[in-house]
């Protein structure tokens, strides 16, 4: 007779993996760490949990504490499981590596937790995430943004995906017409952006907001949103800058969307996600956060990716 196991399941949204699943992940992740360090990049390993205030801190949002997955230690101190790399990064570079000259290059590879708590019941996003990443801080010019938008896309490649397609973009492009908005008003605006309700925004901002969200193309599109949004101009030149100094190969997997909102109150210039064929949702994420830094008093211009070792590995050979 086969005895039942009486050992509970895993939580929901946590790993377990075993055989291929893990052989791909670590593929995957060997590569990605052997080619940010041929580019300059140290590996660093934070800590698999910090202070919740560090998450807090870096991400400028009380609600993120919700979304933390935390306990108390012994002393009574709240700890929280890492939520993400870049908090840890900051602290790192304003306390141990305080010292050191910039600019600074920085690389890891590591699970990040993270829960939703309208999704308390298991679905949608896993609670375990594995990562691998980069960070250059200390550096504010586009030559910074092109080499860690030309990594994310190296790395992607070399994951071999049938096909991938990076979104560009830039938080200056949306930023002038959603601050001439009441205060108020943002928050809905904002919403109505994400979901691409034009009919909305016709009747809540009208102006550039009706056009310029639904800008998204090649080269010719920053042509367009210049034309939509004059006094985005410093923005749009950041994005020139950057698909002037990319290789044709390279622009071939780059369009420029004008309609991302989420991450507008974390990145402060240029900012990315990745996609490949095969994977349902975004498998990596970047670009400018020069705010973050300076909250652990250290202020540096900093730019940085992320990739999802799950999503690419189940989205690739």
């Amino acid at each position: 007779m086969k005895l039942r196991s009486t050992i509970a399941p895993i939580p929901p949204g946590a790993l377990d993996l075993a055989g291929e699943a893990v052989r791909r992940r670590r593929t995957l992740q060997r590569a990605a760490l052997e080619r940010l360090g041929a580019a300059g990049y140290e590996e660093i390993i934070p800590p698999t949990f910090e202070y919740a205030e560090v998450f807090v801190r870096a991400a400028g949002a009380a609600d993120l504490a919700d979304r933390l997955i935390r306990f108390f230690d012994l002393d009574g101190k709240l700890l929280a499981l890492r939520y993400d790399f870049t908090a840890s990064v900051a602290r790192l570079a304003a306390t141990k590596l305080a010292d050191r000259p910039t600019p600074l290059r920085l690389c890891y590879s590591g699970a990040v937790f993270r829960q939703d708590p309208e999704r308390a019941n298991g679905g949608g996003r896993p609670r375990e995430i594995l990562q691998v990443g980069a960070e250059l801080l200390g550096d504010a010019t586009g030559a910074a943004d092109v080499e860690v938008l030309r990594l994310a896309l190296e790395l992607v490649r070399r994951a071999s995906p049938q096909e991938y397609q990076v979104n560009l973009g830039h938080v200056g492009a949306l930023a002038p017409a959603l601050d001439a908005l009441p205060p108020e008003q943002r928050t809905r605006v904002r919403r109505l952006i994400d979901r691409k309700d034009a009919a909305g925004l016709a009747t809540a901002a009208p102006g550039s907001l009706t056009e310029l969200p639904f800008i998204i193309g090649r080269r010719e599109a920053l042509d367009r949103a210049q034309r939509v949004a004059p006094d985005a101009r410093a923005a749009i030149d950041r994005l020139r800058e950057i698909d002037a100094a990319l290789a044709d190969e390279e622009r071939r997997h780059v369009v420029y969307d004008f309609g991302e909102v989420r991450g507008l109150d974390y990145y402060t210039g240029m900012h990315f996600e990745i996609f490949v064929t095969g994977a349902g949702s975004a498998v990596g994420a970047g670009g400018r956060y020069d705010d973050l830094i300076g909250r652990f008093g250290r202020p540096l211009p900093a730019v940085g990716l992320a990739l999802d070792l799950d999503g690419l590995a189940e989205a690739t050979p």
